[in-house]
């Protein structure tokens, strides 16, 4: 944590809107949430009963918590409704899905994406067995294979996070279910009200027509803001002080190339982190260094009353020089242009990279597991021209919606499911933090530790998968201060081991990343965030992919010097011929008309 930041508790409850979120997690569910502290081993009175076992003994191994530990914890499921868990021998309701995967969904010895401990609780508690029609890793694979369906006519019944042009197209051939009727009906009225409370924000990129045609994924708030994350044991040992402004940032980063610090061979230390996602993206971003001089390239910005795509605008120009001079530098990996977001974070782990710009997430456990000595810290972002802090923001609510495949039998199912998930996540005191020897593991002295496994890539969403996933946006802070408020209050020697462990943690790396969410809650004014918030028009749909790899061939071409600075105006003239006027009026059609 860098000197001198501090955090207002004041200011974090009003941003986040937790006040009272103790009372509000003890009203919510049927006649409000059990208390934490069961006896260890004993299960809630409420826990439904089958004809011969309870739920605990159903689940078995797969049962979440860890009480038969001394310092273990149980976890109370919510209710079930009435006439689950089904009957002993009763067939499984098989339902297909497609899934996000990458480098970091990770199983437990002998588990799978088919088989783990949460898809085995949801079927022996639902009855519902999910089977994966298939996956991918890159949105450029994901475009790629829900086009395929399409035209195959081959659609698994449940689609996570449908590419927005694809959904749209999806909807005109009639191949998604309209659930605006499925929601009202199966989702709870905690979800409803919760929705609610946001007007029409979760829906503006499900609806076609006033009619729902999927569910957004949401995140917490503020999920992909970008701080600067820094190894304090490289600075310590270089003598280096936090930089405050992009000139110090790149003063910083060649003083670490120059020192060849990192673990990797020489001559393979990386000042700062960048990938081929160079406008915003979860991790190793350079929107902080786009943001400050007012642009973020795939943002749309209001400049005299229309919009105008920032990739295009003039104002391009001087971070595109700077950044040109930094890859000179060599400050970035060589060919940091050809590396997908998931992969860079490697660089990271094999402590090869001293700073980066990362949401709350960026003092990544690996690191420390790999190296020891690893101490990470993070600060605010350096100022740009005119002292601007700025970074890309994004809307909780999700574009790429979950969908359903028209004449789907079993909508109904993934209600049911996502109602359980939404009280046994967001109910803090059900004390759910997944699986012993899969998420957590028990020490020899007593400690539990985390394996750096999650069990949001096994969920199928809305809550969990490998992009995360909730009802309300503002779980994240809510739990962070549901843990500071209520097991702060719990004396050291009395807390069980998972209160220890979020609370004192000896890796550093969890309790960084919480004080790191309330430190970019009190920065959220430094958020730019795109204007246009809607579905993709027309244009966009047809000539989308040529514009976005016109934009990130002349873009990434411009930094590395594989096209001269000069070029800038011919690219412009390049985006416009090419559809970008055509995008520009339906954009500015829509902007005009928005109510």
């Amino acid at each position: 944590m860098p000197n001198g930041t501090h955090f207002s508790r004041r200011h974090f409850l009003k941003l986040s809107g937790t006040a009272g979120a103790t009372a509000l997690i003890a009203a919510c569910g049927p006649g409000g949430a059990p208390e934490a502290e069961s006896s260890a081993g004993e299960s809630s009175d409420s826990t439904p009963q089958t004809a011969t076992q309870s739920v605990p003994e159903l689940l078995g191994a797969d049962m979440p918590g860890s009480p038969n530990s001394p310092r273990g914890w149980t976890t109370v499921l919510p209710d079930l409704p009435e006439g689950l868990p089904p009957a002993p021998g009763q067939e499984p309701i098989e339902i297909s899905t497609t899934r996000r995967v990458d480098a970091q969904t990770k199983f437990g010895e002998g588990d799978s994406m088919e088989n783990n401990p949460w898809s085995r609780m949801i079927e022996k508690l639902f009855g519902v067995k999910l089977t994966v029609a298939w996956t991918w890793s890159s949105g450029d694979e994901a475009t790629t294979k829900y086009n395929l369906a399409m035209a195959s006519g081959d659609m698994p019944d449940y689609l996570e996070t449908v590419p927005s042009n694809i959904f749209v197209k999806m909807v005109e051939a009639n191949l998604l279910e309209d659930i605006t009727d499925a929601y009202t009906m199966y989702a709870s009225q905690r979800w409803q009200d919760t929705w609610a409370e946001y007007g029409e924000l979760p829906w503006i990129f499900t609806t076609v027509d006033g009619r729902k045609y999927g569910l957004p994924r949401v995140e917490d708030l503020a999920h992909n803001d970008n701080i600067l994350w820094y190894r304090q044991d490289w600075f310590d040992a270089l003598s280096l002080d936090v930089p405050q402004t992009l000139e110090e940032l790149h003063d910083t980063a060649v003083a670490i190339v120059e020192a060849d610090i990192g673990k990797g061979a020489p001559g393979t230390t990386i000042g700062l982190l960048a990938n081929k996602s160079f406008s915003a993206t979860w991790f190793g971003s350079i929107d902080p260094i786009w943001a400050p001089h007012g642009v973020v390239p795939n943002h749309w910005t209001e400049v005299g009353g229309e919009l105008v795509f920032d990739a295009v605008r003039e104002e391009m120009q001087e971070p595109l020089a700077l950044l040109n001079q930094w890859y000179q530098d060599g400050i970035f990996r060589e060919d940091f242009f050809t590396i997908n977001t998931s992969d860079s974070i490697q660089d990271v782990a094999a402590s090869q990279c001293g700073i980066h710009y990362t949401p709350s997430w960026g003092a990544w456990l690996d690191t420390v597991r790999n190296d020891p000595e690893t101490v990470w810290a993070f600060a605010d972002n350096p100022a740009g021209p005119g002292g601007v802090r700025a970074r890309h923001t994004e809307n909780n609510f999700r574009s790429s919606p979950f969908c359903f495949r028209k004449g789907m039998e079993h909508v109904d199912q993934i209600f049911t499911i996502t109602n359980f998930m939404h009280e046994l996540t967001e109910d803090y005191d059900r004390r759910f933090h997944g699986w012993e020897s899969h998420n957590y593991e028990w020490q020899e002295d007593g400690s539990v530790a985390a394996t750096g496994i999650s069990w949001h890539p096994w969920a199928i969403g809305p809550i969990g998968t490998r992009g995360s996933g909730m009802i309300d946006p503002r779980h994240v802070a809510n739990l962070i201060d549901y843990q500071l408020e209520e097991w702060g209050k719990i004396p050291a020697e009395e807390r069980d081991a998972y209160q220890t462990l979020s609370l004192e943690d000896p890796t550093g790396v969890s309790i960084l990343g919480k004080q790191s969410r309330l430190f970019i809650l009190e920065t959220a004014e430094q958020g730019k965030i795109t204007e246009y918030q809607s579905l993709p028009t027309p244009t966009m749909i047809e000539r989308g992919s040529d514009l976005s790899k016109l934009v990130e061939e002349n873009v990434l071409g411009m930094i590395i010097g594989e096209k001269p600075l000069s070029a800038f105006d011919e690219f412009v003239e390049q985006w416009t011929n090419l559809g970008g006027d055509l995008v520009t009026q339906e954009v500015n059609e829509w902007w005009a008309a928005r109510s």
